[in-house]
């Protein structure tokens, strides 16, 4: 197992521009792909290998879906996919009736056997959504959180139909690691409004610090729905693709600099996203290096961090319960598991 997070930056970033990942091979025939996030720089590139793969419908949610469209004639024109076979659904994860609505629409789908969480926001300046969540929170998290609970049993419902794994690929980045040292974890008073609250708020020193607590989580809160499915049925796991130019990443003058230097073809990032697609062994609740499972730091292993990974599910659900009863029903339906059914990669980590 990989662990870049320990030697982080030199050997990550060697690692970074080096990497030269083989084109996935494994078939998607009659597979249903849900990609959150299509049309950014490195899910279009996945995209465009799943056709290739012989993906059997291809779901994009956007919230651009012009752009959408033109990427879908694109890989029509290409790699000859029948144009029926790609969907356009509007998703703005930045209100949460827009994702409610985005997945009750998909509920008329006969599977769905991905789920690829590839959509991002990187904010240098505190924006306040419509819902009253800061933006980089809500459209990493809170949003995304919402989406998988709504449409998990559709994912239960489509193992249980084909007898095969599905899969919920959620794209983090190296955030994960470079913010670490500005982590705040959860005050211990029972008495304050919470931990999301104090993300919510927070006012990071470093302004780009924001987005990495964000994605830190995110990347906590999967981890953690992992412990309570299965993974022959439902697979969960995190992935980082390496950095590429894209106008998140170009935004500001030290990321330009770096990415001239060390950035990826957009392609290889696509091809770590496409084989997080599938339900890598060992993966189950863990972060995806490329196509190679990244052993956890020691940030994320430690007792406080693991305190914090509850906080933040349990804050979670109960900001969700609120929003729609069909997340409450979803969450009641893993309750009947239990906590921790499911041996996690921090356990087997720490044995």
């Amino acid at each position: 197992m990989a662990n870049v997070g320990e030697s982080y930056p030199f050997r990550a970033i060697r690692r970074q521009s080096k990497a030269q990942l083989a084109q996935p091979e494994a078939l998607f025939e009659g597979k249903t792909v849900v990609i959150i996030g299509a049309t950014g720089v490195m899910c279009s590139e996945a995209s465009k290998i799943l056709a290739q793969l012989n993906v059997g419908t291809l779901v994009f949610g956007v919230r651009n879906t012009k752009k959408a469209e033109r990427l879908a004639t694109a890989i029509v024109s290409q790699y000859g996919l029948d144009p029926g076979r790609i969907l356009i659904k509007k998703i703005d994860l930045t209100s949460f009736e827009s994702t409610k609505t985005f997945a009750a629409e998909l509920q008329s789908l006969p599977s769905v056997d991905v789920l690829l969480i590839g959509s991002a926001t990187n904010n240098t300046e505190r924006f306040v959504t419509g819902d009253g969540w800061e933006e980089n929170l809500q459209v990493i998290h809170l949003s995304c959180a919402l989406l998988v609970m709504l449409l998990l049993p559709n994912l239960q419902r489509s193992a249980t139909e084909r007898h095969a794994p599905t899969v919920i690929s959620n794209v983090s980045s190296s955030a994960v690691r470079l913010t670490a040292p500005w982590v705040k974890y959860p005050c211990p008073n029972p008495s304050a409004a919470g931990y999301l609250k104090d993300v919510n708020d927070g006012k990071a020193s470093w302004k780009l610090a924001q987005y990495g607590i964000c994605k830190i989580v995110s990347y906590c809160w999967f981890e953690a729905l992992s412990s309570f499915l299965d993974p022959s049925q439902v697979h969960v796991h995190s992935l980082d693709p390496g950095v590429t130019k894209s106008p998140l990443s170009t935004s500001s003058l030290l990321a330009r600099i770096f990415l001239s230097i060390f950035g990826r073809p957009p392609v290889v990032c696509g091809r770590a996203i496409v084989n997080s697609c599938l339900p890598v062994e060992n993966a189950h609740g863990a972060m995806l290096w490329d196509y190679e499972v990244e052993k956890p730091t020691s940030f994320m292993t430690s007792q406080k961090t693991q305190e914090m990974r509850k906080a933040i599910w349990d804050e979670t659900r109960s900001i969700l319960e609120v929003l729609t009863s069909d997340a409450s029903e979803a969450y009641a339906n893993l309750d009947q598991r239990g906590v921790g059914v499911y041996s996690s990669h921090l356990d087997n980590a720490k044995a």
